[in-house]
């Protein structure tokens, strides 16, 4: 297992330090090991702050759920955390149209002294505004039809304040869209759910910031990963922590931890 960290310079005068990871997709403690190197990787960069775009959970039901809140502290402990949710997260029947969290895990994480989980919220610390936006699990089903959709559904959801506003959603697809970015108008967007479009580090001076595979399996997808600059704003779409959810393809692919410097 091999972790590397992709560095983008922000200019902002701010002087802070942002780690960004995504697609956890925890299951059970066999999980912890990796998630430990993660830690102190983060660790040594020493960021002020600790950004999180979803998918921390694989599934509703969670194994060895203590373990994996144990984890959260010892992040804590580097710095404050601050999580947006994806779509792994909930439990969700498309027959009745409806979904949930499991309640018992996010009580436990939402207790984390320096731990901030933003669903449909926003936090400001000093002169910097972190926004959370959950988007609508329906839609996650059909992405690409959803545009007009997910730009009144931001815009509604997007509470900005005076200073430097950062968008944290878990998916870029219709995010990266030059009429919704002019419209929010924040100065940094930070993303995951793309898993690097599926391309190996080798292959990426080809694909340049474009996927070979989504989620939702379109081939050649736009935008699956890199740092995307529209209209002004910075979009951050990291490959996460799991591409694949096979195990042993997924040591193929180095896990990737973004260290922003603003």
């Amino acid at each position: 297992m091999k972790i590397k960290t992709k560095i983008y310079d922000i200019s902002s005068n701010l002087n802070k330090i942002i780690t960004l990871i995504s697609d956890i997709h925890y299951k059970d403690k066999s999980d912890i090991k990796k998630l430990n190197n993660v830690l102190e990787s983060i660790r040594k960069i020493k960021p002020d702050f600790i950004c999180i775009t979803g998918d921390i959970t694989d599934n509703y039901n969670l194994l060895d759920e203590d373990i994996y809140i144990a984890w959260y502290k010892n992040l804590a402990s580097i710095s404050k955390v601050i999580i947006c949710l994806g779509n792994h997260e909930f439990y969700f029947k498309k027959n009745k149209k409806t979904y949930k969290l499991n309640k018992n895990f996010f009580e436990k994480l939402t207790k984390i002294n320096n731990l901030y989980l933003l669903d449909n919220k926003n936090y400001k610390f000093d002169n910097i505004n972190f926004i959370g936006v959950t988007l609508p699990i329906e839609y996650y089903d059909n992405e690409e039809k959803n545009k007009e959709k997910v730009i009144d559904y931001v815009c509604n959801n997007i509470k900005k304040e005076d200073g430097y506003n950062i968008l944290l959603i878990h998916s870029p697809i219709n995010i990266t869209n030059e009429k919704l970015i002019k419209k929010i108008g924040v100065d940094l967007i930070l993303c995951g759910h793309m898993h690097g479009g599926v391309v190996l580090d080798l292959f990426r001076p080809i694909f340049k910031n474009n996927g070979l595979i989504a989620p939702k399996k379109k081939l050649f997808p736009k935008n699956a990963y890199g740092n995307i600059c529209i209209d002004n704003t910075n979009i951050i779409i990291t490959s996460g922590l799991k591409v694949l959810p096979y195990k042993y393809l997924n040591k193929l692919f180095e896990i990737e931890i973004v260290k922003i410097n603003l």
